[in-house]
């Protein structure tokens, strides 16, 4: 977030450092207004917690910042709460029994029921900057690292990028994507229920969720945005 005063000016994301600030070392010093969104869409602290994620599906954004009625900023919500907050919810509702709520379906539904996308697939030797281009390329925060032989051996995100590249790595084409890569990714069968899917999420601090088949590859990707507008579908059924 950046203010002015109380007030809020814009926000800044991941997404905006990786593609305005991270391939750029002369505009590491520039001014944070150069690059930010200003007027950003807000919502009132008096609003609930799934307001706050209609909205955010419904814009296509994964950071929302919360004013109070004179338009102070309070704070925000992000992806990473919601998850962990979706899977508390739904950890509280497979004690409720048989006498089913909507939300109870998401325990027996498995992850074939959803829109993957297609891995972006990058080999350790290659470079960030290769990374970072597909990432980009694609309008995507995720690319996996993968053997020769296809398995997955580890994953960049634009978390990773805002973490450990930005304004610290100078030259990203002479650097491998493997010594920057996470290890420990966030995966589940296909055939693995939306509630589990959501606690590994929420147990590793990750909005993107690998498929991983018994051979170890990746034939699709699942993010949280993905769960929670079908999570939206079942509440409003």
């Amino acid at each position: 977030m950046v203010t002015d005063g109380a007030l809020l000016a814009g926000i800044f994301t991941e997404r905006d450092i990786t593609k305005h600030v991270v391939q750029s070392p002369e505009t590491w010093d520039a001014p944070v207004d150069r690059f930010m969104t200003a007027q950003p869409t807000v919502i009132g602290h008096h609003a609930s917690a799934i307001e706050a994620l209609r909205t955010m599906n419904a814009r296509r954004f994964r950071n929302l910042p919360v004013t109070g009625a004179d338009g102070d900023l309070l704070g925000s919500i992000n992806h990473y709460e919601l998850i962990r907050l979706a899977a508390s919810f739904l950890g509280s509702q497979s004690k409720l029994g048989p006498e089913l709520s909507p939300e109870h379906n998401l325990h027996f539904v498995d992850l074939t029921g959803l829109p993957a996308r297609d891995p972006l697939l990058v080999q350790p030797n290659d470079s960030l900057a290769t990374a970072i281009a597909a990432m980009l390329t694609a309008d995507a925060g995720l690319v996996s690292v993968v053997s020769e032989r296809g398995a997955v051996i580890g994953e960049l995100t634009e978390h990773d990028v805002f973490l450990k590249v930005a304004c610290r790595v100078d030259d990203l084409g002479a650097e491998a994507v493997g010594d920057w890569m996470t290890t420990e990714i966030a995966a589940a069968t296909p055939g693995a229920s939306i509630s589990d899917a959501l606690r590994v999420m929420a147990d590793l601090g990750h909005r993107y969720l690998m498929l991983i088949s018994e051979t170890g590859r990746a034939p699709g990707v699942v993010t949280f945005r993905e769960i929670t507008e079908y999570f939206e579908i079942v509440c409003a059924a």
